[in-house]
């Protein structure tokens, strides 16, 4: 069992999706009905979520379509036109429906980027834990909670950062300060790094450098699309 200082490091769904403004999981954003696919797709269990999902999707269509498909061709005695018409509507609007995802994964890919981020974030977590529990150690190290908590900090302000973006591209001060606290937070890790570099940890102090300087390029990006638009 994760001990309660690495436990109290996590981001819980429900804070992601505070932060986010938006439903999260594994592999879907935004809900089963209006939301898209996290990419990429070829991430373990992503495909098939996919694969078991759009036929389903595309059967509730299929539903859908008949009372249309029947009205549409009252009068006429063939069957093949009745189920001409219902499979004309049901793929249309399954069309319809993948170009809708795909416009909104467009959107939503710095967020993606950031979960990405966040998922490397808590395997981190878990390799320390696992690392105490093989015996490196009796207690995690200050130092290391320290750093385990500058890129907590990130993530948050990144994911904070592209909601503030997201939604309301005029909240400059707000925006700033956020990219302040994660560029502050990187020299805080790198200071880190430096004094404990030959130490066992060195690997995991390493990864959340990594973590840290991925949020800053992804909010760096998300400031230049700001500033431009």
């Amino acid at each position: 069992m994760m001990t309660p200082a690495l436990k109290d490091l996590r981001i819980s769904t429900l804070e992601i999706e505070r932060l986010s403004g938006l439903e999260v999981s594994d592999h879907i954003l935004d809900g089963f009905l209006i939301g898209t696919y996290r990419l990429p797709l070829h991430a373990p269990g992503r495909l098939l979520v996919v694969a078991t999902t759009e036929p389903l999707v595309l059967g509730l269509l299929l539903i859908f379509a008949t009372p249309i498909g029947l009205g549409l061709a009252r009068g006429s005695t063939s069957d093949l036109m009745v189920l001409g018409w219902m499979g004309a509507i049901a793929t249309s609007l399954w069309i319809i429906r993948q170009f809708r995802m795909w416009l909104k994964a467009r959107h939503l890919r710095s967020l993606m980027r950031l979960l990405d981020e966040v998922d490397h974030y808590h395997q981190v977590l878990q390799a320390v834990d696992l690392f105490e529990q093989l015996g490196g150690a009796e207690q995690t190290q200050t130092t290391i909670l320290e750093a385990l908590n500058k890129a907590r900090e990130s993530l948050i302000a990144g994911l904070m950062t592209e909601k503030i973006l997201r939604q309301n591209r005029g909240l400059l001060s707000r925006r700033q300060a956020l990219l302040d606290n994660i560029e502050q937070n990187l020299m805080t890790l790198q200071s880190i790094e430096l004094q404990h570099q030959a130490q066992n940890y060195s690997d995991i102090l390493n990864q959340a450098v990594n973590i840290n300087i991925q949020v800053q390029e992804e909010v760096a990006k998300l400031a230049d699309l700001g500033s431009s638009s």
